[in-house]
C-alpha cells in the first residue's frame, strides 16, 4: 500500500542555529569554494567601490570543473576566504548567497548525521533562535547548485 503523504523531514520541528560573535570558522580554516554570481560580484564590487574588472582581478578566481566553469572568491595563505578580515566579513551586507545560506545547505541538511557531523565545526548548531523547517525548505529552493 502506497501513501500519498510526504515523507516527513528530519528536520520537521525546526532547527536551531545562530552565530557566535567571533568564531568565523565557516568562512575559513580549509580549502574550499565561495561560489559567486555575477551579480554578487557587481554587488560586493560596489560596496567595495570598485571597477568590476578591478575587483575580479583582486579577488575572483574561474574554477573549470570539467563539466562547468564557475567563479569563485580567492583564499587567504590560511584558506579563510580573501574579504574575512580579522573583524568579520568586510562585505557582510553584500556577502554571496553561499554566505547568507550557511548552514542551511543541502549537503547539510540531507540527513541527522550530517548536520550533526558539522557541529564539530560550528557551535553555532543547535542553539540560538529556532529556524522552522517551512522557511529551512524555502532557503533549500532558493540554492541553484545543489552541491
Amino acid at each position: 500500500m502506497s501513501s500519498d503523504q510526504p515523507t516527513p523531514l528530519w528536520y520537521d520541528k525546526g532547527l536551531n542555529f545562530s552565530c557566535v560573535p567571533g568564531c568565523r570558522r565557516c568562512c575559513g580554516g580549509s580549502p574550499g569554494y565561495v561560489w559567486v554570481t555575477d551579480e554578487e560580484i557587481a554587488g560586493i564590487a560596489q560596496l567595495m567601490q570598485l571597477s568590476l574588472e578591478a575587483f575580479e582581478r583582486l579577488y575572483v578566481r574561474t574554477i573549470n570543473r570539467g563539466f562547468e566553469i564557475r567563479k569563485s572568491l580567492k583564499e587567504q595563505r590560511n584558506y579563510d576566504c580573501i574579504l574575512l578580515d580579522e573583524k568579520g566579513c568586510s562585505v557582510y551586507a553584500a556577502r554571496p548567497s553561499q554566505c547568507r545560506t550557511y548552514p542551511f545547505w543541502p549537503e547539510l541538511l540531507d540527513t541527522e548525521a550530517d548536520w550533526e557531523s558539522e557541529k564539530n565545526r560550528c557551535p553555532g548548531l543547535g542553539n540560538g533562535e529556532l529556524h522552522p523547517a517551512p522557511k529551512l525548505v524555502e532557503i533549500l529552493n532558493t540554492q541553484k547548485y545543489k552541491k
